[in-house]
């Protein structure tokens, strides 16, 4: 498992220099910096190898993330997010309470970036820590209304094989979910799943990995991060990412909805995206989601981790709160 200090040191001081170099890094830092820079690794045991990770870098008095991608198969990666944060920005200019972090450079060999480090509360920990929930998620849907408006939404059509084959897969691996507790869900889903089956619904350019930890709280404005997974997608997927983390919460059994979250959450969600939204399909593919997370959950990652033995749980009772009300 890597650790927040592993990296590759003199790879990362490499990347500071250039940047500092920069026309962007002058910009950013108009009095120079002295010294060695500090990072700490921010993206934890997400990365597979030090050649990919996510270092916040302090240097000269300023804060920054530094982003690096050397993997091969994901050449490109890199610039393709660092660009969609540039857009982004445009796009987000008319709506002052909204907005994404800023990306100052990107290297000339598109392998890493810098963006500003914003040294404040994700709207996950926000709601963790007792806020109200619901003027933020009406907020948050206002900011992905804003993403996915930047450009013209495509007519498509649902069609759910993709979920089977991957419950399928899952179920093959050996969940620490029993058969005859999942296998009567699946079966649920395939006879809800027929009246969905090629339904219309709107393609757009989607974030990819919409979810409380990805919003950041700066006093009243909302910013986004993280478009490494931006891509042309049902809208509605969006939406799914962002709810499935309502499990988090304790709710009383009557608040939870046929998709397994909170219909106030919910409900606040889509009035702040303020748009259109096949309500079936939204229930249909949160339990959807919600089933595949709890089968991803094996026997033996299930007995070494107490936080996945409570995530089983709750996603247990959620899916059985859902199924319930379908």
């Amino acid at each position: 498992m890597l650790r927040f200090l592993d990296f590759d040191r003199d790879l990362a001081e490499a990347c500071a220099a250039e940047f500092l170099a920069s026309d962007a890094g002058r910009a950013a830092l108009p009095g120079g910096a002295t010294g060695r820079p500090d990072f700490l690794r921010l993206d934890g045991a997400k990365a597979p190898d030090l050649d990919r990770s996510v270092l916040r870098m302090e240097i000269g008095g300023g804060s920054f993330v530094l982003k690096l991608n050397q993997v091969p198969k994901q050449a490109g990666r890199i610039a393709e997010e660092y660009r969609a944060l540039r857009q982004a920005a445009r796009v987000f200019a008319p709506h002052p309470d909204l907005g994404v972090i800023e990306a100052l450079y990107l290297s000339p060999g598109e392998t890493f970036m810098v963006t500003r480090f914003h040294d404040v509360p994700t709207l996950l920990e926000q709601m963790d820590e007792g806020a109200d929930p619901l003027p933020l998620c009406r907020q948050a849907g206002r900011w992905l209304a804003v993403l996915h408006g930047q450009s013209p939404a495509e007519e498509a059509r649902f069609w759910p094989k993709w979920i089977f084959a991957r419950l399928e897969e899952l179920r093959a691996r050996g969940p620490q979910a029993p058969a005859a507790d999942f296998q009567p869900l699946i079966r649920a889903l395939r006879r809800q799943v027929e009246g969905l089956r090629g339904c219309p619904a709107p393609r757009v350019l989607c974030h990819g990995d919409f979810h409380a930890g990805n919003l950041l709280v700066e006093e009243k404005r909302l910013l986004g991060l993280d478009l490494f997974e931006e891509k042309r997608k049902l809208a509605v997927y969006d939406m799914v990412d962002f709810l499935k983390g309502d499990i988090r919460a304790d709710a009383p059994e009557a608040e939870i909805d046929a998709g397994g979250v909170r219909r106030q959450v919910r409900a606040a969600l889509l009035q702040g995206y303020g748009q259109p939204v096949n309500e079936d399909l939204l229930s249909f593919l949160l339990r959807a989601q919600l089933l595949i997370d709890w089968l991803h959950i094996d026997a033996a990652r299930h007995a070494e981790s107490p936080f996945l033995q409570g995530k089983y749980k709750r996603l247990e009772n959620r899916l059985s709160l859902a199924f319930a009300a379908a």
